[in-house]
Formats: C-alpha cells, sequence, structure tokens
C-alpha cells in the first residue's frame, strides 16, 4: 500500500516519512482515529515505505516495484505480521490470527476502509470477536526470529483493546523491549477500552478525520457522472469517515437495519406498550453481541444528531436523506434536559452487551427508561 492510495491525511504522511528520515521511529505505536479515518492504512502504507528498498523512496513515496513493495501489496512480505479479533473455529483448540490470514488479505486488497463489523461478518462470525493469548504467544515466535528480507519486521495489531488481559500481560515486556529493528503499530478507534499498561508502552499518533477535499475529489474520481454538489453533500455527512462514506454511496443491509432498529427503539420505548416491548426484545435474540453493539453506537450517533438537527442548521447535520425524515419529527423530542441520559442509557447498555449480560432484559430496560425520558419537557 503507497501513501498516495490513502486517502487524504497529508499532514500525519509528512509527519511519518520526516520521522523515519530523521532516524525517530518509535519501537511500539498506536496510531488512533475514529473508525474509517484510515489508520490501518496508514500504518501498512508506512511499514512498506521503512522497508522499501529503492532510493526514491527518499521523495516520500515507496517504490511500488522493488521486491518488498510487491509483497506488500499483496500482504505476503514475511516479515510483516498481523494481530487482529477472530472468532474461534468449531472444533479448533487454538485462536489465532493466522487461521484467517487469507481472508484478511483478501479483504484488505479488496477494500483498505472498513469496520470491525464488517470483517467479522467476512469470516461468518456472529459473536464478538478477541485476541487471545495464542497470538500474544504467536507474537513472540514471530518477532524471536531473525528478520528474513526486510530492514524491519513490523507487527500491526488492529483492534489491540480486543485483547483479553491475558492476552495482553504476555506481550508487555517484548512491546517496551522488543528485538532490534523491530516495530509495534496498534491501530485502534476506542482508546478507553485499551489496557493503561499497553497504552503507556506506545508514542500515541492521533489519526483526525479525512479531509473534505480529499474525500471529494476521491468520489469524484470514482464517479465522474455523479453532481460535485451532492457529492459533497455526501462527504459533510460521513464527517471524514471512509467507511460512513461508502455506506452513503452504497447503502447495505446494516444501515438500513441500524436506522430502522433506532425508529423501533425509540418508538416502542415512547409508546411503553408492554406486548411490542416483550416482541422487540424477542427479536433482539437474534442478532450477535457486534451487531448489537453496532446499532447502540448508531442510536448514540442518532440522538446526538438530533440535538444539532434541533438547531435547524442544515450545515452542522450529518443525516442520510432517510435519517432526516425521521428526525424531522423526533428530535422534538429530543433535548438538553434529556440528550445526556438518554446518551449515558445507551452507553450503559453497550457495556452490558460487552461484557455478555443478557440482550433482551438489557434492552427492556432501555425500553423502560425511554418511555419517561422522552417524555421530559424540554
Amino acid at each position: 500500500m503507497l501513501f498516495s492510495e490513502v486517502v487524504g491525511q497529508s499532514a500525519v504522511k509528512t509527519r511519518l516519512v520526516q520521522m523515519y528520515h530523521n532516524g525517530r521511529v518509535p519501537h511500539a505505536m498506536l496510531f488512533l482515529g475514529q473508525e474509517g479515518n484510515g489508520s490501518l492504512p496508514l500504518a501498512i502504507a508506512f511499514a512498506q515505505y521503512i522497508n522499501c528498498t529503492d532510493p526514491a523512496k527518499h521523495d516520500g513515496e515507496a517504490c511500488g516495484r522493488c521486491s518488498s513493495c510487491v509483497k506488500y501489496n499483496h500482504l505476503t512480505h514475511p516479515d510483516l505480521h498481523f494481530i487482529f479479533p477472530i472468532i474461534k473455529k468449531e472444533g479448533s483448540s487454538t485462536v489465532y490470527s493466522d487461521t484467517y490470514i487469507d481472508e484478511w488479505r483478501a479483504k484488505f486488497v479488496e477494500e483498505h476502509y472498513f469496520s470491525l463489523p464488517q470483517w467479522l461478518s467476512q469470516i461468518g462470525g456472529d459473536k464478538q470477536g478477541i485476541i487471545s493469548k495464542d497470538d500474544a504467544v504467536a507474537i513472540h515466535q514471530k518477532l524471536g526470529q531473525k528478520s528474513v528480507e526486510a530492514d524491519y519486521k513490523v507487527l500491526i495489531m488492529w483492534c489491540p483493546e480486543l485483547m483479553n488481559e491475558t492476552a495482553s500481560n504476555r506481550i508487555l515486556k517484548i512491546l517496551e523491549e522488543p528485538p532490534a529493528k523491530t516495530i509495534f503499530i496498534l491501530v485502534s478507534d476506542n482508546e478507553a477500552d485499551i489496557l493503561p499498561t499497553i497504552l503507556s508502552r506506545t508514542q500515541r499518533f492521533n489519526i483526525p478525520p479525512i479531509e473534505d477535499e480529499a474525500l471529494v475529489n476521491h468520489v469524484m474520481r470514482l464517479h465522474p457522472s455523479v453532481p460535485e454538489e451532492k457529492v459533497r453533500r455526501m462527504v459533510h455527512i460521513s464527517a471524514g469517515s471512509m467507511v460512513r462514506l461508502n455506506q452513503i454511496i452504497h447503502p447495505d443491509e446494516d444501515s438500513k437495519d441500524n436506522l430502522e432498529f433506532f425508529m423501533s427503539l425509540m418508538r416502542i420505548g415512547y409508546q411503553r406498550n408492554i406486548v411490542s416491548m416483550t416482541a422487540f426484545t424477542e427479536d433482539i435474540k437474534k442478532l450477535s453481541r457486534e451487531a448489537l453493539k453496532a446499532r447502540l453506537n448508531y442510536s448514540i450517533h442518532m440522538i446526538r444528531e438530533a440535538l444539532v438537527y434541533n438547531l435547524q442548521n442544515s450545515q452542522l447535520s450529518n443525516l442520510t436523506g432517510d435519517e432526516e425524515k425521521f428526525l424531522t419529527r423526533f428530535a422534538l423530542f429530543v433535548h438538553h434536559n434529556n440528550a445526556f441520559q438518554i446518551i449515558e442509557l445507551l452507553n450503559k447498555a453497550y457495556l452490558h452487551v460487552e461484557r455478555n449480560g443478557s440482550a433482551s432484559m438489557i434492552f427492556f430496560d432501555i425500553l423502560m427508561q425511554m418511555a419517561s425520558l422522552l417524555k421530559v419537557k424540554p
């Protein structure tokens, strides 16, 4: 992956290139940015850049042609290693990222920007993804060996917040004192769930939202027949996330399901009809934990958008047509006297889902409390 293939993020690219040429590459880095900002593509592009063997990389770009670059283009370089959340296969006693390495390579080559739920869906998962102690052991085995051909051995860990405590503790020493010419790049959009002992051993790089102009140019290049005004509206709604922009351009079932879920949650909560509430919580049981977490995150996003919508400033709003159609009426029920309580309620539900709480009980409780919160007067 070349830097030129990473959409926008020119300031981050410049900083990474200068850091390399100044000989100040940290042995452990944390690329922290919201979903869809390009943290993973940046990590891979940086790894390819520092291992490119062509002197032309002094111009701020890997050559893309040398033996190292060719292998990086397919994520098959022997000194490039990945750790990412997976789901234990039926009948397997161990949980390794390498079990899904072919699927991982294919997913990234196909689309450089994707979310955790999209990845887990790719591997057929209906459970929460994890990074287990088996991968922690594998890290020691991989990095304990000499480089095959590269200047640097690079290990990229995607979603380190999904490491369990046992796995985290097992990599602390090697993360703090890795073998020579070894670089860890942790890629996350959720700093709060990363163990402090991991955070303290990494140098943080904040990855901001992708610049609007970069996204507009990207979309216009791929879809030249789409009016620029429409493209700019879609980019504005995306809030700098390539994942969200792709969902706006090509709505998938998950996007539609998220909105339908949110509308049902609010309507049934407001009506407080026990029969409807029971039916809703029964349907909840059919969804995986990752799907429930995605829907809760989306619901929090929509409550925030309802507040913005009440300002009657369309320039501040990040809504698709269907979302705006619903909020035209619903936003009246969200205001400064209840919005933060609703968000807190949904955040707590997210934590309970993450900790394997009963989904039906969690959402029945949400509906009961939502009935009162939505009827609070402005």
